[in-house]
């Protein structure tokens, strides 16, 4: 079609006709078994059975395991009849969303990562959608394409293994991935440059690596000149073996993935310059690895934090919110209107609220129900946790301001998001803020119908959010 481009996202294309192409099998949806459709001479089907409860939940669900199924029949080209996609799930969503959660959700279906493999399991390489389509749902396949390719792209970068993934790998990866984009200004402090700005807490959670610590900054400027901008900070723990308070055996397997916040955060920045959005946005990662060794920073210990708070440390595995709270006091040098913290934070979180959904803390009730309220609408779910004062009380430590956890195990999550607070709580102008955890959607499920490892949320989500 003239007037909407084909797209390449991971190496899959989806491409756009009037009609239907040959050597493509078609997915047709059916209800009753006479509304199955049966291969001809020039045309081919894959029949699948519409849920008889259908909602937004169980329609995304449903459109991601059409493109598992396809996978499992190790189809290389497949095809969807848009009008047909338009009468099963349009009447539950509206125009815009049916295109839209059509579209991301058969590309995020289709990721595999599979970049270390000798023999690539994936044989999808192309996806047709055919049929007549409006200007708003043109218009809302291209954005979604942009967004679905950086989500994709996030979770490439949090898929990738420890020794793969170290902080200097991933300042690589970010210098590549903004290497084009005019607007972005990229920083990258090394250990002296944090040392010399006594950013100790990031420093001394790094102090056992071999691999060196590095703060990423990256400034993009496309609103007005005299507009604050938001502050987006992404945990880059990098690879997390606990530190000498060491993870159980059997803890380990996924702990490269501790860096899915920066992950996230890499992957709002980059759809947000693609889309050509017009804020200003600084996005700051601490990227460290937490290691063991002769060097490692001890249980007892009493660090000074950039902001002059002084931290007791009750645990070295609590090491997020450590590396997290030395980048909310360098932010502060923004005057942010509002900062974002995104951080897989607390294995508290996977017990309050299972795989399900991203625990989200605020002080502002208006933010908060905004988020949740487009979550639902795009599919990733947010769930309120209190920010109350009181978790206060279960911070102090005898000897220091603060301690990074505290004697009691409830609340765990909660008392994280606080830890955070106290460090917001130190600006002279203080933002809106936001504390998302994200270490309950880190990974997918097997209701979700993607493929094992991150999910990439909530960058659609923050995305919408930011550009409204």
């Amino acid at each position: 079609m003239s007037n909407i481009k084909n797209a390449i996202i991971n190496n899959m294309k989806i491409t756009y006709a009037n009609k239907k192409k040959k050597d493509f099998r078609e997915i047709n949806l059916y209800k009753k078994d006479k509304e199955k459709k049966i291969d001809d001479k020039n045309n081919l089907y894959l029949n699948m059975k519409v849920p008889e409860q259908l909602d937004r939940k169980t329609a995304i669900r449903f459109i991601c395991s059409m493109v598992k199924r396809a996978q499992s029949h190790k189809l290389e080209k497949i095809a969807f009849d848009y009008e047909q996609i338009k009468k099963t799930i349009g009447n539950i969503l509206s125009e815009e969303y049916c295109a839209k959660l059509f579209v991301k959700n058969i590309s995020i279906a289709s990721y595999t990562f599979d970049k270390y493999k000798t023999k690539k399991e994936n044989t999808l390489k192309e996806i047709l959608i055919f049929g007549n389509f409006s200007k708003e749902e043109k218009d809302v396949f291209k954005e979604t394409e942009i967004i679905t390719k950086n989500i994709n792209i996030s979770r490439d970068l949090a898929n990738t293994p420890g020794n793969l993934m170290t902080p200097n790998i991933l300042v690589k990866n970010v210098k590549k991935i903004f290497n084009k984009d005019k607007n972005i200004k990229i920083k990258i402090l090394g250990e002296d440059a944090i040392k010399k700005l006594k950013m100790n807490l990031i420093y001394s959670v790094g102090l056992a690596s071999k691999e060196k610590s590095k703060f990423i900054i990256l400034e993009y400027k496309n609103g007005k000149k005299n507009e604050n901008p938001v502050a987006i900070i992404g945990k880059g723990i990098t690879f997390d073996a606990g530190g000498l308070d060491i993870k159980p055996a059997g803890k380990f397997m996924d702990m490269y993935m501790d860096m899915t916040g920066s992950a996230i955060a890499i992957g709002i920045l980059k759809s947000i310059v693609d889309l050509n959005i017009k804020k200003n946005i600084v996005v700051l990662i601490p990227a460290v690895e937490n290691s063991v060794s002769g060097s490692s920073y001890r249980p007892g210990d009493i660090i000074t934090s950039m902001s002059g708070k002084t931290v007791a440390i009750g645990n070295t595995d609590a090491e997020g919110r450590l590396v997290m709270a030395d980048a909310i006091t360098y932010a502060e040098r923004y005057k942010p209107s509002l900062l974002i913290d995104i951080a897989t934070l607390t294995g508290a979180s996977l017990v309050a609220l299972g795989q399900r959904a991203t625990a989200i803390m605020s002080r502002s009730e208006k933010i908060q129900s905004e988020m949740i309220k487009i979550g639902n609408n795009v599919g990733e779910y947010l769930w309120p946790l209190p920010a109350w004062d009181e978790f206060a009380n279960d911070l102090k430590s005898d000897y220091a301001d603060i301690i990074n956890s505290g004697s009691s195990r409830y609340g765990g999550t909660a008392k994280a998001g606080m830890f955070l607070y106290e460090f917001i709580k130190m600006y002279k102008e203080k933002p809106h803020w936001v504390h998302l955890d994200i270490a309950p959607r880190m990974e997918s499920i097997d209701e979700d119908n993607l493929a094992k490892g991150a999910t990439g949320e909530p960058i659609d989500l923050l995305v919408e959010y930011l550009r409204k």
